[in-house]
This record gives structure tokens, C-alpha cells and sequence, in this order.
């Protein structure tokens, strides 16, 4: 994605997500002809991106906060909502059965 439709003028006049003519022409999402037609500056489309990559390294490094709070006996982790609980389970197991297969997606210095 996208494929662009220009005008006779060769200027884009829409995106689509799929080929609909041989006329269609495929861009990446971050060139500049697609980013100024959906009217993001570059530096907003890059700070975007940046912001969705390191979503996932915090959801990590809260993940080892809490688990240092517990290892500290700071909190029980009894005392986290069911909830966090649960998610805090399930992806404890991911990872064990991550590690057993081989595939890991710790480092050798990150905890759990």
C-alpha cells in the first residue's frame, strides 16, 4: 500500500490499498508525493512512526518494573488488578514457550 491515481497533470488524486488499473502506480507510504496528499508533514509521519515502534519497548519496560516491584516484594502481585494479572500471565507463558522453541525475544541482559 498505496497504489496512486494521478490526474493528467500526473498530480495524485487518490490512494488506494489495492491495483485497480494498470495505470495505478505503487509508492511507498513514506514518500513524499503520498505524504504531502494526505497532507502530513515528513517530521509528523517520522514522529508517528517513532511512537508506535517504542509502544511496544515501554509495554516492556513496565513489564519489568512490576517485576522487579514484586522480586523487591515493593507489591504482591496479588495486589494488581485481575486484569494485569492475566495479561502479565499470559505473556510470561509467550515467552517461556518462545525460549523453549529457541526463538527468543529477550536479550541475555533483559529480566524474566
Amino acid at each position: 500500500m498505496p497504489y496512486v491515481k494521478r490526474n493528467h497533470e500526473g498530480n495524485i488524486i487518490a490512494l488506494t490499498s489495492v491495483k485497480d488499473s494498470d495505470d495505478d502506480e505503487y509508492l511507498p507510504t513514506t514518500s513524499p508525493e503520498v505524504v504531502a496528499f494526505l497532507g502530513m508533514e515528513p517530521d509528523q509521519d517520522e514522529a508517528l512512526r517513532a511512537l508506535r515502534e517504542s509502544d511496544s519497548e515501554l509495554a516492556r519496560v513496565a513489564e519489568d518494573i512490576i517485576q522487579v516491584l514484586i522480586e523487591k516484594q515493593v507489591i504482591l502481585f496479588t495486589d494488581l488488578p485481575d486484569a494485569v494479572q492475566q495479561k502479565l500471565v499470559s505473556r510470561q507463558k509467550l515467552r517461556s514457550l518462545l525460549n523453549q522453541e529457541g526463538t527468543s525475544l529477550l536479550n541475555e541482559d533483559d529480566l524474566l
